[in-house]
């Protein structure tokens, strides 16, 4: 009996997980029921944290610092609508924090769960490669041409990229990522290094710039054989042009092009909102130009007056439903001090805490996945990115905080 309660327990803590991922697939056939799906996980995991009645008393405090500013600059957007949607979707990292800390004492069940999609996400892969492969005219990740029977596909150097269960590959490189550090630090059960090998395999195979490029150089930063691995990379690299010479020549031209569209030239939406947003800084843009009018979604929906006033040129990429970068949508809308705030609120967890070095190292490479992420997206504002990230911060300190009591305890004993 005891047993069965516990799994209704486990269901309870992990449906808001079931409900996102979920959606991340429902949403590619119909994507108003991916949204109310997302917003369900997010309300039922404010509710549960109400029920629970669980609060990190720093969070409380930095949410409540940001509060008169955040809504000030509701009240000052262009259109309130537009200010409201937005408002709802600054909240998703602040929601996902509450609610990592409610559930902060399932750490295990959360750190396994990650793996063990990340792990069935690879598993999928090979799925989708085959019908690739047999030139399948549809399968159910592919995007669909408006008003025309026309699929198509995200591809890099001629190859599908891998999108497992999550639909996108940024995404699914994303989930790898995490997944890899979290099973090389948490993970004591059998395969260990088969799991690791599959995860690299699943980082590799989304060809994300920003998850491959991410994935190398934490794999640098954390390895204590620097030497080796760079010789070993070099000989891979030496190893893969000697046997794909046009794949490699094809990856490095497209690696060119994106460096010199978004940051050489400055020949895209995105290298255009971050001019915007220093430009703003110059001028000293305190206060932002409100919540909804800059980057975000609702930005475009409304019509922001904003992109005419600064001149935004969104050159080939007039479709896009946002700018795709967070960090001006957030300083932009909100001025330096409102972003400050909200910031704050995001790093609140890691304040006056003392940690292992190898919780400093994961709580790093958390963070700077996820943030460095938002640079060139919405990750912040994207529930299964935060799911697969922000969420594990309180739990992961709470893991910290249990085997240092455990430490204490032992040493007491001894003694």
């Amino acid at each position: 009996m005891k047993l069965k309660l516990n799994y209704i327990k486990y269901f309870f803590v992990l449906f808001p997980f079931f409900l996102a991922f979920i959606a991340e697939i429902v949403s590619f056939r119909n994507q108003s029921a991916g949204s109310m799906l997302k917003l369900f996980a997010l309300s039922y995991m404010l509710l549960y944290s109400v029920i629970h009645q669980k609060f990190d008393s720093k969070l409380v405090i930095a949410t409540l610092l940001f509060l008169p500013v955040f809504i000030y600059h509701i009240y000052i957007s262009f259109n309130f609508n537009a200010a409201i949607e937005e408002a709802i979707r600054y909240l998703f990292p602040v929601i996902i924090l509450i609610y990592g800390f409610t559930i902060r004492r399932h750490y295990l069940l959360i750190i396994n769960f990650i793996i063990l999609y990340a792990v069935l996400n690879v598993l999928y892969q090979p799925i989708a490669y085959i019908n690739w492969i047999r030139d399948v005219h549809e399968q159910w990740f592919y995007n669909k041409v408006p008003n025309r029977d026309i699929y198509y596909y995200n591809e890099a150097i001629g190859i599908i990229r891998g999108v497992g269960l999550m639909g996108f590959f940024a995404t699914f490189g994303f989930l790898n990522l995490v997944a890899y550090f979290l099973t090389k630090e948490f993970y004591t059960g059998k395969c260990k290094q088969l799991i690791l090998i599959l995860l690299v395999l699943g980082v590799f195979s989304s060809l994300s710039f920003k998850a491959i490029g991410v994935f190398v150089f934490l794999m640098f930063l954390l390895s204590q054989y620097k030497a080796k691995l760079i010789l070993g990379a070099l000989g891979l690299l030496l190893f893969t042009i000697i046997l794909f010479p046009k794949k490699v020549s094809s990856f490095s031209q497209q690696l060119g092009v994106r460096i010199e569209v978004y940051i050489t030239e400055g020949n895209s939406a995105r290298a255009e909102s971050y001019r915007v947003m220093l430009a703003d800084f110059k001028s000293i843009n305190i206060l932002g130009r409100g919540v909804g009018s800059f980057g975000g979604a609702s930005s475009t929906k409304y019509n922001s007056p904003v992109y005419k006033d600064v001149n935004f040129n969104w050159f080939e990429t007039k479709h896009l439903a946002t700018t795709d970068t967070y960090y001006p949508h957030v300083f932009v809308e909100m001025g330096i001090i409102g972003g400050l705030l909200y910031f704050l609120i995001l790093v609140c967890p890691l304040v006056k805490r003392f940690y292992s070095k190898k919780i400093i190292l994961l709580l790093f490479v958390i963070y700077f996945s996820l943030f460095f992420d938002s640079l060139f997206s919405f990750a912040l504002n994207n529930l299964a990115y935060l799911l697969i990230s922000l969420v594990l911060v309180y739990p992961i300190l709470e893991h910290e905080k249990i085997i240092r009591q455990e430490h204490e305890g032992n040493d007491n004993n001894s003694k």
